[in-house]
């Protein structure tokens, strides 16, 4: 499970800063067996999941007005989103587990929290046969703990061109980044501006004052490399490679909607709007799992941990393949934004403050003509 802390890192961070966190690659949960696997990855990443759709969902805009016919800018901006103090933390008691918590608490840390926070273990017992009421333990391991990232900083391009009508198409980009042995990221989106005072007579004679409705759908893919291997137990004819090419595999689909006033001055730009953003994660699972058990039958690993393997049939009780792909309903939010833009020329230099349930800083630079 500490794995997860690289996929945040490979996200997270976007190959703006490298964490320690990615030299750990053991995803132990899997030992608890993949029912509870994807409901601890699910709880364990929700506040990241929800931290990247609301990056993706800001930045979209500097001004509500929108280029003249051929008028364009190209910007590069930063979207900083953090998880609140509630998305730091989840109960194991309330989620149906097969797991026995072992600690003082059953509160454990999300990817979120701080690398200190407290950490119970989860255990797995069976019965043996011949023996009833004292069960073998099968696995145990310590849950994971925070990465101790809580600010998701993702940074992007955008270009910006101005249409008939008082429109404005923008594009964003971030070229699928291979980042070695961690994993890649990438993303697009695309949205329009629409000038809505150009509709009434009366707010052309005031040029400071600009209001526009605008709207944005962006899409970021990424994975990261995990590597689990059957460590610990009795291993029956598993082929040494067969494990490789693990992934853990984030999608996260965005969209937003907003009503954008600015007021323009000589150099000096002031920019509020007042929106509503959603978005949606895919989380999977790829490739090859051992799947640890009790032989309960006789023979020479009668009472042992084993995993066992079956090329002809790979779904059996010793490998699992593809475990999982689940659909997380991120936070659907009412946004509040204001900020600044200053321009020099054709240079441009912005910042914002998007207040959320996962609230958003952006910082960028760009140029603009017309």
């Amino acid at each position: 499970m500490k794995n997860l802390k690289k996929l945040a890192f490979c996200t997270a961070l976007a190959g703006i800063a490298f964490s320690s966190s990615a030299q750990i690659n053991q995803v132990d949960f899997i030992k608890g067996g993949i029912n509870d696997a994807q409901i601890l990855f699910e709880e364990y990443l929700t506040p990241y999941a929800n931290s990247f759709g609301a990056d993706l969902n800001a930045g979209w805009y500097n001004t509500a007005k929108p280029h003249k016919l051929g008028g364009f800018d190209v910007t590069v901006t930063v979207n900083t989103a953090w998880a609140p103090d509630a998305a730091r933390t989840f109960d194991m008691a309330t989620l149906g587990l097969d797991a026995t918590i072992i600690g003082t608490s059953s509160i454990a840390p999300t990817a979120a929290a701080k690398r200190s926070t407290y950490r119970p273990d989860l255990a797995y017992y069976a019965d043996f046969p011949g023996n009833p009421g004292d069960p073998i333990e099968v696995a145990r391991y310590e849950v994971p703990g925070g990465s101790g990232v809580n600010a998701i900083p993702l940074p992007m391009a955008q270009l910006g061109i101005g249409l008939p009508w008082g429109t404005d198409v923008t594009v964003r980009y971030l070229p699928q980044l291979d980042l070695g042995n961690i994993g890649s990221i990438g993303l697009w989106g695309v949205g329009l501006k629409h000038s809505i005072l150009q509709h009434i007579p009366l707010f052309k004679k005031l040029p400071v004052l600009e209001a526009s409705v605008q709207g944005g759908y962006t899409d970021l893919s990424t994975f990261a490399n995990i590597n689990f291997q059957p460590v610990g137990y009795d291993i029956l004819d598993v082929p040494t490679l067969f494990f490789d090419g693990q992934k853990i595999t984030l999608g996260v689909q965005s969209w937003t909607a907003n009503i954008v006033f600015s007021q323009t001055l000589p150099v000096i730009t002031f920019y509020q709007a007042i929106g509503y953003s959603s978005s949606n994660t895919s989380l999977a699972l790829t490739g090859n799992y051992p799947v640890n058990r009790l032989e309960t039958e006789a023979g020479p690993n009668l009472g042992k941990i084993i995993v066992d393997y079956d090329e002809t049939n790979l779904e059996g009780d010793g490998v699992v393949t593809d475990p999982f792909d689940i659909e997380i309903q991120n936070s659907k939010d009412l946004r509040l934004n204001a900020g600044f833009r200053i321009k020099l020329g054709v240079l441009t230099f912005h910042f914002d403050y998007t207040k959320a349930n996962y609230s958003v800083f952006t910082g960028g630079i760009g140029i603009s003509f017309r």
